[in-house]
């Protein structure tokens, strides 16, 4: 999987740049992942895992409401993100909220194109109850 924009229509440098660094600073713990804040005030994060990488590194697989609530992989994606945003100086990069996803992105959903690339409007549709519990904050969240 590659390519993912935030909210699948915004094709700016900006958008791109942040999509890849993101996707580069959360090796190995993401595959891919989905960019979402349009109108929610902060940028937020709905992370495809490595599930080998878990595994590997002995992380649990469990889920509530269709997210990962590994409290290990939930302290290291913490860490990162506490460090992304150190970095950070403007909030247009800073990220808000973050989860892991429980269920890999579904081709018969629609929610991966036949190249291979998420289709992250179809993702947010599809699981509007889980882009919800980011903003929420409910179990699996990373609030920053």
């Amino acid at each position: 999987m590659t390519r993912n924009l935030p909210d699948s229509e915004d094709s700016s440098p900006h958008a791109t740049a942040l999509y890849e660094a993101m996707l580069g600073w959360l090796t190995p713990l993401a595959v891919d992942l989905v960019i979402s804040g349009g109108g929610r005030g902060e940028i937020g994060l709905m992370i495809v895992p490595d599930r080998e990488v878990f595994v590997q590194n002995g992380m649990s697989l469990d889920e509530a409401g269709g997210v990962m609530i590994c409290a290990r992989a939930l302290a290291a994606l913490r860490e990162r993100l506490t460090d992304w945003n150190a970095a950070e100086r403007g909030a247009s990069c800073r990220i808000g909220v973050a989860l892991f996803l429980a269920e890999p992105p579904q081709l018969n959903e629609g929610e991966v194109t036949a190249k291979g690339d998420l289709n992250g409007r179809k993702i947010m549709e599809r699981r509007a109850d889980i882009l919800d519990a980011l903003y929420e904050g409910r179990a699996g969240v990373v609030r920053l």
